[in-house]
């Protein structure tokens, strides 16, 4: 009795991605629903990432905006000729109250040792994320978001 629907809209214009989840609770029973988010983290070009991931990932940056319910992520420029390279990844909640937001920014923590995204570990976890930020090993973005009413999107 949940129904669920996803759009995904990149712009040709600018380098952006949204993603619009629909939750519908047509039971009679109040349900919370747990969203869950993840993406990883690549802010170089797709040949540098592809040639060498783990040097790249040692220049990425993260911040949790908690009171924006996003996560900012930045490459640090190892030259003065590199350009500044964002991301944000955001969680925007419409028609619905929300109980709690939590969130991850470590992959490893995400995904739990030898787990793969199909098998993550807080995927399978009631806890709440871990909030881990700064610089990590190998970044990823999540957010988790518990809701009462469901109709969210991000």
């Amino acid at each position: 009795d949940v129904e669920a629907h996803t759009q995904i809209v990149v712009s040709p214009e600018d380098d952006i991605e949204l993603r619009r989840i629909r939750i519908t609770n047509r039971s009679r029973a109040a349900r919370t629903i747990e969203v869950t988010s993840y993406a990883e983290v690549v802010l170089s070009s797709g040949i540098a990432d592809s040639l060498h991931p783990a040097f790249g990932n040692l220049f990425v940056q993260t911040e949790v905006l908690s009171d924006r319910d996003s996560i900012l992520a930045t490459r640090r420029a190892r030259t003065g000729e590199d350009p500044q390279r964002w991301m944000m990844h955001l969680l925007a909640l419409h028609g619905g109250e929300s109980q709690r937001t939590s969130f991850e920014t470590d992959r490893l923590r995400f995904l739990g040792r030898n787990n793969g995204i199909g098998s993550a570990a807080a995927a399978h976890s009631a806890d709440d994320l871990s909030g881990t930020c700064g610089s990590v090993l190998d970044p990823i973005v999540s957010i988790r978001q518990r809701v009462l009413r469901c109709s969210i999107a991000f």
